[in-house]
């Protein structure tokens, strides 16, 4: 789980543990289906004294002081490398960043970068709005949220009563619309927190070794994500949040614009705000 690349190799493993390549083969797969028989356990959502504890950051630490502290979890989408072209259906694995990988919908709370739900499956040509219709946010928002509470996420998303988006030109030209940008982007960084932790650990993530010939390979890759994330918050769980800070810097921002690329128009208007500003 903690090799990509060259380096992941299924020979490399038994070369040092003495052990054959079939071993290596069954022994992962055994240990994944031991790891997610835990999923519910460590992948649910907050219970109500863990979203008031996340309210409460939000009031401390953002400076929304009861404004929006009903929205206790933050969604973003990401993006799981693949070390091939998939020899099915290859071309909707595509991206704009000219890799072939797995859309992957994050939810996580700020304080502790703990992921409480999240979506795969859809290949990285899949819009963001369009894979996050699969979480459990939007498919029951009110199992998954109460009362008023609500989701951030990012302009790509659609608004509604459970998700609030930062705002997009032309509104941004408002100076208010722009400083309620300014003031959720405190969330945006801390997504990036948690993506750092769980692919700077996990960087199996960076370049999946896993081979998409069939339906059911598709499905073995996303299986590797999910023991990722499981094992995530189980070292929040065990360990406590320091040891998931711990990885941040492994895969920083710069690491995460790499893999999930950047709108080309998008570019334009931040070089052009960086010309307007000197």
């Amino acid at each position: 789980m903690g090799r990509y690349g060259n380096g992941a190799s299924v020979e490399d493993v038994p070369r040092m543990a003495g052990c054959s390549e079939g071993s290596v083969e069954n022994y992962t797969h055994r240990c994944f289906t031991a790891i997610l028989s835990l999923h519910d356990q460590f992948v649910r959502p907050l219970t109500p004294e863990e979203k008031e504890v996340e309210k409460a950051y939000m009031d401390n630490h953002l400076g929304f002081k009861g404004l929006w502290r009903e929205g206790w979890v933050m969604y973003d989408g990401t993006i799981v490398v693949l070390f091939r072209k998939p020899g099915q259906n290859g071309d909707a694995y595509y991206t704009r960043k000219s890799n072939y990988d797995l859309n992957l919908q994050v939810g996580n709370v700020p304080s502790n970068l703990r992921i409480v739900d999240y979506a795969h499956g859809m290949t990285g040509s899949a819009y963001d709005a369009t894979a996050f219709k699969e979480t459990a946010a939007s498919l029951y928002p009110d199992w998954f949220f109460s009362g008023e509470e609500f989701a951030w996420v990012d302009s790509a998303y659609s608004v509604n009563s459970r998700t609030i988006p930062v705002h997009k030109k032309p509104t941004l030209l408002d100076p208010k619309n722009a400083l309620f940008n300014k003031t959720v982007a405190h969330l945006c960084v801390r997504f990036e927190h948690c993506m750092g932790a769980l692919k700077g650990q996990f960087q199996c993530l960076h370049g999946l070794r896993v081979k998409i010939n069939s339906n059911t390979d598709h499905g073995n890759a996303c299986m590797w994500i999910s023991v990722a994330i499981i094992l995530h918050n189980m070292v929040i769980n065990m360990e406590g949040n320091e040891a998931a800070q711990y990885f941040i810097n492994a895969h920083g921002p710069q690491e995460e614009q790499n893999d999930t690329g950047i709108w080309e128009d998008e570019q334009v208007n931040m070089n052009n705000d960086d010309n307007n500003a000197k």
